[in-house]
């Protein structure tokens, strides 16, 4: 084949065509650099104001949930970094529950649907397992053919609002629930003095009208043989005969059950105003109320679990009226018990966060039923009517724990029980000092927790004897030992050679007493380095100044 042999002319004019093209492919770069680099400029831009908000968390998913952009406010508020989640993480790595799962399905299903943003507050959970409460705005990301590709979800962090709001609310409600009650208090007080003549009267009435109705009996037999369709009150003989004793008695039974809510009416009327009030240990109040409660608890084959904590600070309070609130509180979870399996749990401790006693009574009985849980604590609300239930008995422990400065709250499962748990002030009011008793006699170690609990803020426990004493000063750890020297099965010397021997307690405080200040034990007591000794019967006062003298050395 003969190629044609190009013109000079032709080569110069391709020359200049493929210069040109060049040129123009040399601006359409630089034109793509400045594009790219205003892009990225924009980009950097973008990204700078996004993460601009360190309280706001900004983040974007694709329609699988998977993360592709996490701001500096998302790392701030839930702990991960960009580089933890971006392409790494699902967005479903921050739900707390399955509840916060479904609402954030339903809710991207709708923004799906309606191609508009949405709003809701959910629970989310931090990298550290705090849960927080956002409020969160999703929105639909669209591609350049109008398509939704992704989520773009915008959180904001409202916890601290949530629990202030929700502490307003619980405040709110107290106050409410106190002055309904004071309210109340003073209504059924008038209400129980206008019932109780009266009733008292139908009361002495029935009875008399019982005996006169007997004495009348064989007088209507008379009667009633001689004209045997004659009607007494539209009643015939034979009937009155044969009902007349259910009748009164049924009276009776209803008088005596107005009587006893007119005297529940009372006591509840009392209760906003508690006097005399002392210095007083739980665990007493805890053991006379289950005497009273015996009787209750045997006929109901109840078995009753006891945990009483042994190194509890006194409570300032009545010690009737705090007996009241747990025989209340015994009574109504024993009622709530329709098994045979039934377990009453009673449970006594100290909380250092607050520096309360707290007493719980938990049943496994039948829980209590929804709809009148948030009134509970209300005047003649009670879901056992049908056995007797005046609805009283918590309305009145209510009034009790609120006139000693306390708080009572419950938690129910429908069909799997109840827990009652009433916190109460101690009079302990700072830092405490703790301290073991230990001496075979009960009278000398009664007076000594006594005094040494009003005297200054001491957690003060017992023991009778040596054994018993070595066995708590393992968990107890006491920073002072009130030890006597001669008990039986192991005496005070043989507690020193343990201390003694044992490193850990070597911060601890000994106080020697004994009724035998000549003995030989005590010259070994002395050469372990225990020289502190009080002699039996020794002066109180001097006693709890050198008691006080030895926390106030640490």
């Amino acid at each position: 084949m003969k190629h044609e042999k190009k013109t000079e002319k032709q080569l110069t004019d391709e020359l200049e065509a493929l210069r040109q093209r060049v040129t123009e492919l040399e601006v359409l770069e630089v034109e793509r650099n400045r594009t790219e680099e205003a892009l990225r400029k924009t980009n950097t831009f973008l990204k700078n104001i996004l993460d601009s908000s360190s309280s706001i968390s900004i983040l974007s998913t694709d329609l699988e949930g998977t993360v592709l952009f996490w701001n500096k406010g998302a790392e701030n508020i839930f702990g991960y970094k960009a580089d933890e989640m971006v392409g790494r993480q699902k967005i479903d790595t921050l739900y707390s529950d399955d509840e916060t799962k479904r609402v954030t399905k339903e809710l991207s299903a709708s923004l799906l649907k309606d191609r508009e943003g949405k709003s809701c507050e959910i629970k989310e959970i931090t990298k550290n397992g705090r849960e927080l409460c956002i409020h969160l705005t999703l929105s639909p990301r669209f591609d350049e053919n109008g398509e939704i590709v992704g989520i773009l979800g915008i959180g904001e962090d409202i916890t601290e609002r949530v629990q202030a709001e929700e502490a307003l609310k619980n405040s709110q409600e107290k106050l409410y629930q106190a002055q309904k009650m004071d309210t109340l208090g003073t209504l059924v007080a008038g209400m129980a003095h206008e019932i109780n003549n009266p009733i008292n009267l139908i009361m002495y009435n029935i009875s008399l009208f019982q005996k006169v109705w007997h004495d009348c009996l064989p007088v209507l037999n008379q009667y009633g043989g001689k004209e045997p369709g004659r009607k007494y009150g539209g009643l015939t003989y034979d009937f009155l005969e044969e009902n007349s004793d259910r009748l009164l008695s049924d009276m009776d039974m209803a008088a005596n059950r107005v009587a006893k809510i007119v005297s529940d009416l009372k006591n509840f009327a009392r209760q906003s105003n508690v006097v005399d009030k002392s210095s007083m240990r739980i665990n007493t109040a805890v053991e006379n109320a289950l005497r009273l409660a015996q009787t209750s608890l045997r006929k109901s084959g109840v078995e009753l679990e006891i945990d009483l904590a042994s190194d509890l600070p006194l409570l300032k309070g009545n010690l009737q009226n705090i007996e009241q609130i747990i025989l209340n509180l015994v009574i109504n979870a024993v009622q709530a018990i329709d098994h045979d399996q039934g377990v009453v749990r009673i449970a006594t401790g100290f909380q250092n966060k607050d520096r309360r006693i707290f007493v719980s009574i938990t049943d496994n009985g039948c829980g209590v039923a929804p709809d009148i849980s948030d009134k509970l604590f209300d005047p003649f609300v009670t879901d056992k009517q049908a056995e007797g239930g005046t609805g009283l008995g918590l309305s009145v422990t209510y009034s009790l724990v609120n006139a000693h400065d306390g708080e009572i709250v419950f938690q129910s499962n429908k069909e799997k029980g109840t827990t009652f748990t009433v916190f109460l002030p101690t009079v302990v009011k700072e830092a405490t000092g703790r301290i073991l008793v230990v001496d075979d006699d009960i009278s000398i170690r009664d007076m000594l927790i006594q005094s040494l609990t009003e005297a200054g803020p001491y957690l003060v426990d017992e023991a009778s004897n040596g054994i018993e004493a070595c066995i708590k000063l393992g968990t107890y750890r006491p920073d002072l030992l009130i030890l006597d020297m001669f008990m039986p099965e192991m005496d005070g010397l043989e507690v020193c050679r343990t201390i003694k021997s044992e490193p850990e307690f070597s911060h601890m405080k000994v106080i020697i007493t004994t009724g035998f200040p000549d003995h030989q034990k005590l010259k070994e007591v002395a050469a372990l380095g225990f020289d502190r000794v009080h002699y039996k019967p020794f002066n109180l006062p001097d006693f709890l100044k050198a008691v006080s003298n030895i926390f106030s050395e640490d």
